[in-house]
């Protein structure tokens, strides 16, 4: 971790921080420099990185206006070779959020090759296989020896992004086998490839949504997974760190539905009108669902009047079958996004989960509904624990049923919210407390 670092003034503090510079992995030059809030000195500590720190530096940075800044600030001899280091998919990615008048200039400092690429893969919707992928990978022929493989590998793996896997094409760019490079290593020179190869190849299609790649490769622990078009011609690759930064942009996306939030709101400063905007829906649904409860709770005025210890209860019923009902959803829509539960097995999902609020339901039920006949009276502790036992089995059932059907109907399960399930819940909770208390109190 960095602390500090003055910018140098003479030649000898320029050549003590470069080595110090060096020895510094680029992932903490990048923390340190975002802390900067002087832009000059942003530009100026970036300049004097080798290449290929630069290029990490640049992808790790959030604010992509100053990476343009930076290289259109540099000779350009410093900016193209800080350029030649940046992945093809990297540089989309840098290149996609850039403002469009600078997007010209930087794209101008890539050699042409990978400025047809990097072009080809703007294209590509973000959250595709084509916005993911890389273009620079390893493919041999499969009617190649091994030997010839090899010696192909050491011309064009400078190049790739990764050599774990070698891919195989037919004479027409098929997709046709893998192998890894163990596999091809220890084959003997004359062996063809075609031998050799697995020929049950998994892939995905260009166009496959990101969270779909993120299931398969997370399900059989795949370092790379091969993209191809609707005709099979292999046309890219996706690594495993770009799915682990995926994992983690779905998973906060889906924690910020789950609490009724925009996931827009995963900027460090998200303007005021911003979260306004994103917030005010959900306050609003849950305003008008937590008036339905007024409405019930007003059909229960004569009997609180009767027996006012029974509003003691109210807010603990509410409460604790809110909590189970989040819980629930929470579990299952987490299941869904990870890929552990299948919504075609609904039926024994809802029995687990509601088994569970039952169990549950029935402890706090015991518990409160004997707290509540040694402090009131027995009929009110009994009216009380079975409320609590039939709210939560409801609460649970409620937050594993919503999900799945959202998911079922094909859309995203994280819209069952926090805000929505505490809302049904509640109403349907007043509505059994009201029934339960008036066939045991005779109110």
């Amino acid at each position: 971790m960095i602390t500090h670092i003055d910018l140098p003034t003479n030649e000898d503090e320029e050549t003590r921080l470069r080595e110090y510079l060096e020895d510094v992995q680029p992932e903490d030059i990048a923390e340190y420099v975002s802390g900067l809030e002087d832009r000059d000195e942003q530009i100026a500590l970036i300049k004097f990185l080798e290449p290929e720190d630069a290029a990490i530096v640049f992808f790790e940075l959030d604010d992509f206006s100053l990476v343009s800044d930076v290289l259109l600030s540099l000779p350009r001899w410093q900016a193209m070779a800080i350029a030649a280091e940046i992945p093809n998919d990297d540089a989309a990615d840098l290149l996609a959020d850039m403002p469009d008048k600078a997007r010209g200039r930087v794209l101008a400092l890539f050699d042409d090759e990978a400025r047809v690429d990097i072009i080809e893969l703007l294209g590509y919707e973000a959250d595709t296989a084509g916005g993911l992928m890389t273009t620079e990978f390893v493919v041999v022929p499969a009617f190649v020896t091994a030997q010839k493989a090899i010696e192909m590998m050491r011309a064009f793996a400078p190049d790739a992004e990764t050599i774990y896997y070698v891919y195989v094409i037919d004479g027409n760019s098929h997709l046709v086998g893998i192998l890894s490079l163990r596999e091809l290593i220890i084959a003997g020179p004359e062996t063809a490839i075609a031998d050799i190869m697995q020929t049950n190849v998994m892939s995905v299609n260009v166009q496959d949504d990101q969270e779909e790649i993120a299931d398969l490769m997370t399900k059989y622990n795949f370092l790379a997974v091969p993209v191809v078009d609707d005709e099979e011609h292999i046309i890219g690759i996706i690594t495993v760190d770009d799915i682990v930064d995926v994992i983690h942009e779905e998973a906060t996306e889906d924690i910020y539905r789950m609490a009724g939030i925009n996931e827009s709101e995963d900027d460090e400063e998200p303007s005021v009108k911003g979260a306004y905007m994103a917030r005010m829906p959900w306050l609003l649904i849950t305003i008008f669902g937590e008036l339905g409860s007024g409405i019930v709770l007003s059909g229960f005025q004569a009997r609180l009047e009767q027996v006012v210890a029974l509003a003691i209860f109210i807010p603990l019923l509410t409460g604790v079958a809110g909590n189970v009902g989040t819980q629930s959803s929470t579990v299952t829509v987490r299941g869904l996004a990870m890929g552990t539960l299948e919504s075609g097995h609904a039926l024994r999902i809802i029995l687990r989960e509601t088994t569970i609020g039952l169990a549950l339901g029935v402890s706090v039920g015991l518990i409160v509904g004997g707290i509540g006949s040694f402090w009131q009276f027995p009929a009110l502790g009994l009216a009380v624990g079975l409320t609590l036992v039939l709210n939560n089995l409801m609460a649970s059932f409620m937050g594993t049923l919503v999900p799945l059907t959202f998911k079922r109907i094909n859309v995203d399960p994280a819209v069952a919210s926090a805000p929505f399930i505490t809302t049904v819940v509640d109403i349907t909770g007043l509505l059994n407390y009201t029934l339960i208390a008036a066939a045991i109190l005779n109110i």
